[in-house]
């Protein structure tokens, strides 16, 4: 009877072999998944507005939009780089944000721990380095709109 049940046992247990392929087959089917739902949500919408309603697209809706005002000029001019560098400047906050938040929990275990002060002085070193980039952006006049821009081939 002793036997029998470690016999009936060990033939219950079964022991996975745990290899990688399984961790990127889970992605691999997900991915997979992802686009058969994004392609058949797009594959109805395209059905039902163009074959079913017949909808068809004017040429009017086809131009550049710009708040209902009809396009002046050509799109290719010179762009004002100040625009650019006030983006990235939001952009580098924004990251700063979206790196923050996922630390959250482990900053609050440490804050448990009694080490309040190395959270305290790991956030400052980070967001620090960001403000001095901000002063720089600042000191170098990316903020003021109303500067001159020397028009091309002069200094």
């Amino acid at each position: 009877m002793l036997h029998a049940t470690a016999a009936l046992a060990s033939a219950t247990t079964t022991t996975v072999d745990p290899t990688p392929h399984g961790a990127w087959s889970a992605v691999a089917v997900v991915t997979v998944l992802a686009f058969a739902l994004v392609g058949g949500a797009m594959a109805t919408v395209r059905l039902i507005t163009r074959v079913i309603d017949k909808i068809a697209d004017p040429q009017s809706r086809l131009t550049t939009y710009e708040c209902g005002e009809a396009p002046v000029g050509t799109a290719w001019f010179r762009f004002n780089n100040r625009f650019t560098t006030v983006a990235l400047t939001f952009l580098i906050f924004e990251v700063e944000l979206a790196l923050l938040w996922p630390i959250l929990p482990r900053c609050l275990h440490w804050l448990q721990q009694g080490q309040g002060r190395l959270v305290f002085g790991e956030i400052a070193a980070f967001v620090g380095t960001l403000a001095l980039g901000l002063c720089w952006v600042a000191r170098a006049g990316g903020f003021a709109w109303d500067r001159d821009v020397a028009p091309e081939g002069q200094p």
